[in-house]
């Protein structure tokens, strides 16, 4: 959507999803960024676990959403944000591990809407496997500047 020079950093890109309260109180980290592309990493929490020991599919959706709507705003040109418009989950195997790990990526970027997938993966003893996959959609908006008051 946006060329690489008008596209938000990192940095700018980090500092958004962690100003995200749910974010900070689930310890969700991004691990790698790319043009198109993020993965996310959510450590196990047991005040936030299903079955006894097992990441609930709100939480397998809430890692993907990250993922998938971060990597949507990988794309938008500086001066933009986005927010989540609905999303859907849907449960492939037990997440039972230390970790979940959703790998995001742009399905289809748009100036006013842009749709995301993740999959996602439960991480017990170093090994990989798919428990969830995430589809969502993200309102994009310009971020206006505040307006100038008359002195």
């Amino acid at each position: 959507m946006a060329e690489a020079q008008d596209r938000l950093t990192r940095a700018e890109i980090e500092a958004f999803a962690t100003a995200l309260d749910f974010v900070r109180e689930y310890a969700i980290r991004i691990v790698s960024i790319e043009p198109g592309e993020v993965t996310i990493e959510l450590p196990f929490d047991k005040r936030f676990s299903g079955p006894p020991g097992q990441f609930p599919a709100s939480m397998v959706g809430t890692a993907g959403d990250v993922a998938a709507v971060t990597s949507c705003l990988s794309l938008l040109p500086r001066g933009f944000a986005l927010a989540t418009l609905d999303f859907t989950v849907k449960m492939t195997g037990v997440a039972k591990g230390g970790m979940l790990r959703a790998k995001g990526r742009v399905l289809q970027a748009g100036r006013t809407n842009s749709v995301g997938a993740a999959d996602v993966y439960v991480v017990a003893d170093g090994v990989e496997t798919l428990c969830g996959t995430v589809l969502a959609t993200t309102r994009n908006f310009q971020i206006k500047p505040p307006a100038k008051t008359a002195a």
